[in-house]
C-alpha cells in the first residue's frame, strides 16, 4: 500500500538561474525514493502516486541568502483537474499541496510550476506519473 502523502523538494541555484536559465539550475526529490519516481536530482522529476494520495511541494535555495517561492502551478494536470495544488501557509513555512484525484486515468501528466525569484518568474516542468488504483 502506497503511503498517503508524497513531498517534493524543488532546489534552486537562484544566482545560476537569474543569469541563465532554470532548466539548467533546479534540482528535484521527492519521498518516494527507489519506489518508482524518476529523474531525481534533475529538473524532469517524475513523481509515481495514485489516486487519494497528497502531494506537497516546497523550494528552497541552494544558497541560505536565496529568496525563491513557488507562486503559481499550471500545465496539463491542472487542465485535466487530475491535481490542483493550493498554497498552505504554516508556522514552519509556507509550501503547495495538492490531491491526486485520477478519476480513473492513469498515465502521465506535465505540469508545470512557476517560482519568483528577485521579482523574476521562471518556469520548469515536472511529471506526475499516475497509476491507476
Amino acid at each position: 500500500m502506497a503511503k498517503n502523502q508524497i513531498d517534493v523538494l524543488i532546489v534552486v541555484d537562484v544566482e545560476g538561474a537569474l543569469a541563465g536559465s532554470l532548466q539548467d539550475n533546479v534540482y528535484l526529490v521527492d519521498t518516494n525514493k527507489y519506489v518508482g519516481s524518476g529523474n531525481e536530482g534533475q529538473v524532469e522529476l517524475k513523481t509515481s502516486c495514485s489516486d487519494g494520495q497528497i502531494i506537497t511541494w516546497n523550494v528552497t535555495g541552494v544558497s541560505p541568502d536565496s529568496q525563491v517561492e513557488i507562486t503559481q502551478f499550471t500545465g496539463q494536470m491542472i487542465d485535466n483537474k487530475l491535481c490542483n495544488p493550493v498554497q498552505v501557509q504554516s508556522p514552519a513555512g509556507d509550501y503547495w499541496e495538492g490531491r491526486v484525484e485520477s478519476q480513473g486515468q492513469s498515465g502521465q501528466q506535465q505540469y508545470s510550476v512557476v517560482l519568483t525569484m528577485d521579482g523574476a518568474a521562471k518556469s520548469f516542468d515536472p511529471f506526475l506519473i499516475i497509476s491507476a488504483s
